[in-house]
C-alpha cells in the first residue's frame, strides 16, 4: 500500500512503512560534518499529528519504538557517517524485547555514535528515562544525551541540565533565528554558552536559516550547528 494513502492507525500497525529524513548536524569549528539527526516521516500526516494522535490512544511508547528501532535501521541503511541523533520522550521506556532487538542491531556499529535528544514535550518519568539508559549503557553503546528545545519552555530550567546531565544541548531556532540582529537573543545565547561552559556541556544552535546567522554564530561559542542553511533533511532513500 502506498504511504501516502495510509491512516494514521495503519501506519501504527504496520512501522516498517514509516520513511525517516536525516538532516546533517556540522562542527562549528572547521565546518566538518558531526552527524545526522533522524526525524519521522509518517506519511501524509506531520509528525507532531501522528504523535499527538498515538498519545490519544495512549500509545506513545510506539512513537519511542518505531523512532529508535527504524531510525537506527535506516541510519544503517544509508551507511552515513558520524553520529545520530534521534528524539525521545522522557516519560517513555521501549518494550523489553524492542530494546534487545534495538541492542542488537549493526553489532557494534553504533557503539558511541548515538544521541537521544530528550523532548520536553512529555513530562519527566525518571524510572522510564533510567531504565531506557541503562538498557543502551549495559550493552555498550554509551549514547549521548541531548537536551532538546532549550532555552523556551520546561527545558530551559537549569534543573533539567543538572538532572540529565546531558553531554550537549540543542538551542531552540526560535533563539537562533535573527540572532544576528536581536539582542536579545544574544543575550539569552551569551548567557546559555556561560552556563553551559561552567557545566562542561557542548552547545549546538539549531534552525540556523541564514548566512547573516551562520556569519554571527561562528564568532560565538559554540560546538555545533544544525539547519536549513546548512543542509535539509532527506529521506533515506534519496541517498
Amino acid at each position: 500500500m502506498d504511504i501516502n494513502l495510509m491512516s494514521i492507525d495503519e501506519l501504527a500497525d504496520n512501522p516498517e512503512q514509516i520513511l525517516f529524513a536525516y538532516q546533517p548536524i556540522f562542527k562549528a569549528g572547521d565546518g566538518s560534518l558531526f552527524g545526522y539527526e533522524g526525524l519521522m516521516r509518517p506519511g501524509k500526516y506531520p509528525p507532531m499529528e501522528f504523535i499527538e494522535e498515538m498519545q490519544r490512544q495512549d500509545r506513545l511508547q510506539l512513537v519511542e519504538e518505531i523512532t529508535v528501532f527504524y531510525g537506527i535501521s535506516h541510519f544503517l541503511e544509508t551507511n552515513l557517517e558520524g553520529m545520530l541523533f534521534l528524539n525521545t520522550f522522557p516519560s517513555v521506556c521501549m518494550r523489553l524485547e524492542m530494546s534487545r532487538n534495538t541492542r542488537g542491531m549493526g553489532g557494534r556499529k553504533m557503539v558511541g555514535r548515538l544521541c537521544f535528544e530528550i523532548l520536553e514535550y512529555t513530562s519527566l518519568d525518571r524510572f522510564s528515562y533510567n531504565i531506557k539508559r541503562q538498557a543502551f549503557d549495559k550493552n555498550g553503546a554509551n549514547p549521548w544525551v541531548a537536551i532538546d528545545d532549550f532555552g523556551t519552555g520546561g527545558n530551559f530550567d537549569l534543573k533539567c541540565v543538572d538532572f540529565y546531565k546531558p553531554q550537549l544541548v540543542k538551542v531552540d531556532r526560535s533563539i537562533i533565528s535573527h540572532i544576528d540582529t536581536d539582542t536579545s537573543h544574544q543575550e539569552t545565547l551569551e548567557q546559555i554558552c556561560y552556563e553551559m561552559s561552567q557545566r562542561g556541556i557542548k552547545v549546538l544552535a539549531e534552525g540556523v536559516e541564514t548566512k547573516e546567522e551562520y556569519e554571527y554564530l561562528l564568532k560565538q561559542p559554540i560546538d555545533y550547528l544544525q539547519g536549513y542553511y546548512l543542509g535539509r533533511p532527506k529521506l533515506y532513500t534519496d541517498f
